[in-house]
């Protein structure tokens, strides 16, 4: 493992930056634009900073088919010098990723938020808890029920609010176009207890109270 997180480290040490810019730009415009391409096979990456000096990497990787891979979690802990990794399969394109406390123990979440590939992009989480040791817990992402996915197409709208996480889709008819819904909205609401999630359903009011 530690040969291996000593690959990911040199690989990402060798960033290729790209200048990108035209001619016929104005002048105040005309400063060269830096993009930071990631070496193959990486595909995402994004640096959470829980605290100074607790850090954690979280990259996406995989040469297999389009919307196929893996992700890894770097985790650096440089006031104590622990460095820890994880990784797991996923079958979507990670989107975004984010830490949370949504159970208050101090332990951070980390929240790795993908897509399952295609037109309709359908939400796939992938949630793990560390402890102040550096180890990491998977908490499995609740699934929808059968009544819910039998409305479900994507196209979720994932958030935090006052320390809880939303998430939001349309609800489709089975005759309904993909780009009119007339099911009306779901909105849930998660929270975690005793590491597993406990979730309720929202009405677009109890928002507006928030």
């Amino acid at each position: 493992m530690k040969h291996s997180v000593f690959i990911i480290i040199s690989l990402l040490s060798g960033l290729t930056l790209f200048s990108a810019c035209t001619d016929n730009q104005p002048e105040k415009s005309s400063k060269p634009v830096v993009r930071t391409v990631l070496p193959r096979p990486f595909t995402y990456h994004k640096v959470v900073e829980v605290k100074p000096g607790l850090i954690f990497d979280v990259l996406a990787w995989g040469r297999g088919k389009d919307g196929e891979g893996a992700y890894v979690i770097l985790r650096s802990d440089s006031t104590h010098n622990r460095f820890q990794s994880l990784s797991g399969a996923m079958g979507g394109k990670i989107v975004d990723v984010w830490n949370t406390d949504l159970d208050n123990d101090g332990n951070p979440e980390i929240f790795i938020q993908a897509v399952i590939s295609g037109e309709r992009n359908y939400l796939d989480m992938y949630v793990y808890e560390f402890d102040n040791n550096g180890n990491g817990r998977e908490i499995s992402f609740p699934k929808l029920t059968a009544k819910t996915q039998e409305s479900y197409r994507g196209r979720d709208s994932v958030y935090m609010k006052e320390g809880k996480l939303i998430r939001e889709f349309p609800l489709y008819q089975d005759a309904d176009a993909d780009n009119k819904p007339t099911g009306g909205k779901k909105i849930v609401q998660y929270d975690i207890r005793n590491n597993s999630f406990d979730l309720h359903e929202l009405k677009p009011e109890d928002l507006e109270k928030k």
